[in-house]
């Protein structure tokens, strides 16, 4: 057929368009509690070294400093910094001390419980800052507080009842994320899990508690 026959003029390949895709994918998930404590905190340890130097005590205001640094640093390593980032072809745990990249094609297994754990290349990669369960208590009342609406089944009083409505969480990304990286094709890795570890952030704790200990010996 003569259309057959015509040149079509292909688009140029453009080779940043995977990466950019890649990055469109990308989500970042947290603990939803993580960083309004480590806020909490921080805005504590400020309003504690102000109330201390506007009570004219420097002495107390440079005993307490050393420490209140610490435990700002505590909750910046164990709650601000953590979260599970999905990418295009795989997860990055950020963890307080420690990254970890790995590579759909590496992963096992993904356990969503209290906590979520990737399995890769034998090893388990537990993630600091992936969003936590419901509570309990909380998703037991608003089953309660539902009931009456429910359109399936019957109460006593003949009003009707429905199931509840279905909500995706964080967590049933994480999982459905490596679920549809099994179903497609998965991007080629060198087939290893990269750790490295976050010097500034050790560097930091570091020098926090040099100088707790300085304050206590001097």
């Amino acid at each position: 057929m003569k259309a057959s026959e015509e040149n079509v003029q292909q688009p140029p390949a453009d080779s940043s368009a995977s990466p950019q895709r890649s990055a469109r994918r990308a989500r970042t998930h947290r603990s939803a509690s993580g960083r309004p404590v480590a806020a909490t905190v921080w805005v504590g340890a400020a309003g504690t070294l102000y109330w201390l130097a506007a009570s004219g005590e420097p002495g107390a205001v440079a005993d307490a400093a050393p420490w209140l640094a610490l435990a700002s640093w505590v909750v910046y390593a164990t709650q601000w910094r953590p979260c599970l980032r999905v990418e295009g072809d795989g997860f990055e745990l950020v963890n307080g001390l420690r990254d970890h990249r790995i590579p759909f094609d590496t992963v096992e297994d993904v356990e969503v419980r209290f906590a979520v754990t990737v399995r890769a290349v034998g090893k388990k990669y537990l993630s600091w800052g992936a969003p936590t369960p419901p509570g309990s208590f909380g998703s037991g009342f608003e089953h309660v507080s539902d009931l009456k609406s429910r359109p399936q089944g019957m109460l006593p009083s003949n009003e009707r009842i429905r199931q509840p409505e279905v909500v995706t969480t964080g967590r049933d990304e994480i999982a459905k994320a490596w679920q549809d990286a099994r179903a497609a094709d998965l991007a080629p890795s060198n087939g290893t899990v990269t750790s490295t570890w976050n010097r500034p952030v050790i560097l930091l704790g570091v020098v926090a508690v040099l100088w707790v200990l300085a304050a206590v010996l001097i």
